[in-house]
């Protein structure tokens, strides 16, 4: 039985189609789903990020519309953005995957490209007696964006 926030999620999802930006009312899916708008919020910070091909943009008061924006348009400065800005010191091997899922969507890896990058990030590749899973991580993931925006070149 799927949770709220995967029919949340899907609902959102069916509501945008094929459509490339939809606008939502965090209030109104609160009351629609019967659940606190904190629900909401959980389900797009989650479900809908940079990491997953998406932009959200918050308007508050009036009832607290939400911009959801589908990245379809694919070129390196993106890459460049998930570096900045979400991948930084460490990141988790979870949100390396999200990211990775999302490359090969956009054709930018394959997906035999993107299993081997996450092979080799997983956490039995990286185990140490030291906690730097995360921050190894990044640095792998890092340079293997940067080196395959090297080669498109």
């Amino acid at each position: 039985m799927p949770n709220i926030s995967d029919i949340i999620e899907n609902f959102i999802l069916s509501t945008m189609g094929s459509s490339n930006d939809i606008s939502l009312s965090r209030n109104e899916l609160a009351d629609y789903f019967n659940c606190a708008p904190s629900q909401i919020n959980y389900v797009l910070t989650t479900r809908f990020n940079i990491n997953r091909g998406y932009i959200t943009q918050s308007q508050r008061g009036g009832g607290g519309f939400i911009k959801l924006v589908r990245i379809n348009n694919f070129d390196n400065s993106y890459i460049y953005k998930i570096i900045e800005n979400n991948i930084k010191d460490e990141i988790s091997y979870r949100d390396s995957c999200f990211i990775l899922e999302d490359l090969v969507s956009k054709k930018f890896l394959t997906e035999n490209e993107a299993k081997i990058v996450a092979y080799a990030m997983s956490p039995k590749a990286l185990a140490s007696p030291i906690k730097l899973e995360n921050t190894t991580r990044a640095n792998i993931l890092k340079n293997v964006l940067i080196n395959i925006l090297r080669e498109e070149k």
